[in-house]
């Protein structure tokens, strides 16, 4: 991990089954880095609710961009469905005025219906750059491509967003 002003960076870190990236380091960042505006992580899938803290307690935040690592026994499609949401939730409910970015990877599992009612939810705050890490991605169906397309052209996602999966060609 390393940490450069205002930036934490913890994803170059990430050693598949020697990760140390668990709900402690989460609380550590959560509690000594309050002025964080920056937060870049790899981790395992049951270590999301982790997000929560960082969210409320660091203010200042701005930008979560967020790498998911699946262990076999994190249970099934509909479980990682119910985790992903939360996070979705955990931004749209807790996150300061301030935050305009989040990012994540292929391995994300978004209900079609939770990822409108962020939107509609996000509808009237600044227009938030919703960042896809993938060119493919098996759960990521055309019926949220078509969410995120509506939102795209409704000003809600930020027209600036890069990799928007299936809406923009940057």
């Amino acid at each position: 991990m390393y940490k450069i002003g205002k930036k934490i960076d913890t994803s170059n870190n990430f050693r598949g089954e020697d990760a140390v990236y668990n709900i402690e380091l989460f609380k550590v960042i959560a509690k000594n880095c309050p002025n964080i505006e920056s937060l870049n992580v790899n981790t395992y899938l049951k270590n999301l609710g982790g997000i929560k803290e960082i969210i409320l307690n660091c203010n200042k935040l701005r930008k979560l961009d967020i790498y998911i690592n699946f262990e076999e026994d994190d249970g099934d499609d509909h479980g990682h469905e119910i985790i992903c949401d939360e996070v979705l939730n955990y931004l749209l409910n807790y996150s300061s005025r301030n935050f305009d970015e989040f990012a994540f990877s292929e391995y994300w599992r978004f209900s079609v219906n939770n990822l409108k009612n962020f939107f509609e939810g996000w509808r009237g705050r600044k227009p938030i750059k919703f960042i896809t890490h993938f060119d493919r991605c098996y759960y990521f169906t055309q019926e949220h491509v078509k969410i995120v397309q509506k939102y795209y052209d409704e000003g809600v996602i930020d027209k600036n967003t890069r990799f928007l999966y299936g809406v923009n060609d940057y």
